[in-house]
């Protein structure tokens, strides 16, 4: 997926932060990227996300806050996107820059400015933090204007410059390499590694979808996802085996079968190094 520069607070050169509220069949946009940060409450839906480098699940009851220029993207499994149940969400888009200025006249804005500097890998809240940021968000979704709305705003960064619920979700020292002149040629790959990882998926299928050859569309691809597209089909695959360990429903060999791996030790070899740890120990470290 290309990530598209986008501009958030399109029609005001002044505004410092807006709110919006999604309600829809599914979360499904194209991989992209603003000045803007964003912050974002999972009100229902579960599937897979990618923000900077980091591939994972995400589900009901998740809140991130994104930093300037992180490409991001959330996209429904296809199981819940064929359910009769619509995909929620809350956001708050802030401009950097601006509210830094405009704090800065009434106060030493350098707690800010860190925090700024950390959200930049993306960071996942947790705890009591999340359950704070989420009610307060959702207070603003439902105040159209006024000083209220600016008040929630500030009791939001200031929950977020001094709590340490949260962790870090792309890479130390994560940079993107896409511009606005990339075509639509990962965006398919991307989502068709979505939609068919638990299957059979070939780097002949991939490059023929991006119409380029084998040799050539692994440069692509490693070029701007910083992967091999072999390590991203696996990041995808993981990440779902995750979800389903916490389910607890399956035995492992199921798990390493309905992700796509069709031999149970190399499921555990690739799992264990993504994760750190064996399949079983991820199991018995999220029922402890």
């Amino acid at each position: 997926m290309k990530p598209v520069f986008t501009k958030i607070l399109e029609g005001s050169e002044i505004a410092t932060f807006a709110t919006k509220e999604v309600c829809q069949p599914s979360f499904s946009t194209e991989f992209h990227f603003h000045r803007a940060c964003q912050m974002t409450y999972i009100v229902q839906s579960e599937g897979k996300r990618i923000i900077g480098d980091s591939i994972d699940s995400y589900s009901t009851d998740e809140l991130t806050f994104l930093g300037p220029d992180l490409p991001h993207v959330w996209h429904n499994d296809r199981s819940d996107r064929d359910s009769v149940q619509v995909s929620r969400s809350m956001a708050l888009y802030i401009e950097p820059k601006l509210m830094v200025e405009v704090l800065g006249h009434l106060f030493k804005t350098h707690k800010i400015e860190a925090f700024l500097s950390a959200s930049k890998r993306g960071l996942l809240f947790q705890g009591e933090t999340k359950e704070q940021l989420k009610r307060k968000l959702e207070q603003m979704i439902h105040i159209n204007y006024g000083i209220q709305k600016t008040i929630l705003l500030l009791e939001i960064i200031e929950l977020l410059i001094t709590t340490d619920e949260y962790k870090c979700l792309s890479s130390p020292g994560y940079t993107h390499n896409y511009s606005s002149m990339d075509n639509d040629k990962i965006d398919r790959i991307f989502k068709f590694v979505f939609n068919n990882f638990t299957k059979e998926i070939s780097l002949g299928e991939a490059a023929t979808l991006a119409n380029m050859s084998k040799h050539s569309f692994c440069r692509y691809f490693k070029s701007r996802t910083q992967k091999t597209f072999v390590q991203f089909v696996n990041e995808v695959r993981i990440s779902e085996s995750c979800r389903l360990i916490a389910e607890n429903k399956l035995q492992i060999t199921n798990i390493a079968f309905a992700c796509g791996f069709n031999c149970l030790s190399n499921f555990n070899k690739i799992f264990r190094s993504i994760k750190g740890l064996t399949p079983s120990m991820y199991r018995a470290q999220i029922q402890t």
